[in-house]
């Protein structure tokens, strides 16, 4: 049996996903781990003799299935995860392995959910189930191109998605894949996560500029147990000086596990004012519910010497992490005696003057202890952004 089984649920376009998981593994095995992944529409479509020449075949074919009968579909569905199982269980135990599939698909104006709890539960048997997602302005983008017109007529049946139904289709994945995880974990009487992952994290060197997380989706996929942070910083107010503190801190984070950035999810800048209210929701209820409940830990960084600024969003965040149960961190180099602070939104040992104070309780106060066991991914993310983190691919 194979190292780490994972179900990757997310939209089935306007995330590029299918590159993301291909650069994944490449990532993953330049740091010497073997990731083996399965589409489930490509095993359904080999079951059924069908030999698409190109994506565009590939969707007709999918668009045709859809078009079917429902229990016909989930027939499907549930003899092509009992063959991917199959061809799971001769590979050996070095090997991690990745299922691609939506849990529900937008189509005809109805989004239609992947019931295969049981199936999934009973015979895939996966440690985590992990939803991709991306800004919503950004996936309506490519939803523009000739490939995203083509899926949105032939599986959607629609022109276009205004912003409102694209973040209902990410919530509904989102949703549903809890779901799987949940029911998971009950059937195999395992502990089963369930991750919300942005596909895209900013750069090192310059936090405007964006690429593909291949990082953190690949240690999620390859490494057990591994320790998740939520990073919580104020976004509306950082100066160049304190944007380039945090963002050190964020990644010397990623050497001791997996840090989900809020700023993952780019932030659009001409949201149309009939959206907003909506956009806002969304945010608060990714950041909130998606992300700071489903992690082990919630660091806040607040490098301010002078003054810090009020941050609803983090004090907001901290609270929430309280109210989960989740280990909580706040680098404060100023204004941390309040009783407000120190034993209410932070235990009073988990505030710190700096970073450095910070890893060093972590690396030998904590119980346990955590160390920097995932530098190897660190480092290799860093050379991986210069080189092929700069090639950008079209459609």
């Amino acid at each position: 049996m194979p190292k780490k089984v994972s179900i990757i649920t997310g939209p089935i376009l306007g995330l590029r996903s299918t590159w993301f998981i291909e650069d994944t593994i490449k990532f993953a095995a330049s740091t010497g781990e073997k990731v083996v992944s399965f589409n489930l529409f490509d095993e359904i479509l080999g079951q059924s003799e069908k030999q698409p020449q190109n994506a565009y075949e590939k969707m007709l074919c999918i668009g045709e299935i859809l078009d079917g009968y429902s229990y016909q579909f989930q027939c499907m569905r549930e003899k092509a995860y009992l063959s991917i199982a199959r061809k799971i269980a001769k590979l050996g135990k070095n090997v991690s392995v990745i299922i691609r599939t939506p849990a529900s698909i937008e189509w005809r104006g109805y989004n239609l959910i992947f019931k295969d709890h049981r199936i999934i539960s009973e015979v895939i048997k996966p440690d985590a189930i992990i939803t991709l997602i991306d800004a919503e302005w950004k996936i309506k983008e490519r939803l523009k191109s000739n490939y995203g017109k083509h899926v949105l007529r032939v599986a959607a049946h629609q022109k276009d998605l205004s912003i409102p139904e694209i973040l209902e289709w990410l919530a509904s994945e989102v949703s549903v894949s809890e779901d799987w995880a949940e029911w998971a974990a009950y059937i195999t009487g395992k502990k089963v996560k369930h991750i919300v992952l942005g596909i895209e994290t900013p750069i090192y060197k310059n936090r405007k500029k964006y690429v593909r997380d291949v990082d953190n989706l690949a240690k999620l996929v390859t490494q057990k147990d591994v320790p998740i942070f939520y990073t919580s910083y104020s976004m509306t107010v950082a100066t160049e000086k304190i944007r380039k503190k945090i963002n050190s801190m964020i990644w010397k984070l990623r050497s001791y596990g997996v840090v989900i950035d809020p700023a993952s999810i780019e932030l659009g800048g001409n949201v149309e004012k009939e959206h907003e209210s909506v956009v806002f929701a969304y945010t608060v209820c990714r950041d909130l519910r998606w992300d700071v409940q489903k992690v082990d830990a919630v660091v806040a960084f607040h490098p301010y010497e002078n003054r810090p600024p009020l941050s609803t969003g983090m004090m907001d965040e901290l609270g929430h992490a309280r109210a989960f149960q989740k280990e909580r961190y706040l680098i404060l180099p100023v204004g941390g005696g309040s009783p407000f602070t120190g034993d209410n939104y932070v235990p009073a040992n988990h505030v710190f003057k700096t970073d450095k104070e910070f890893f060093e309780f972590i690396e030998k106060k904590r119980r346990p202890v955590l160390k920097p066991k995932y530098e190897k991914f660190q480092k290799a993310f860093l050379k991986w952004q210069e080189k092929d983190g700069k090639k950008k691919r079209t459609k």
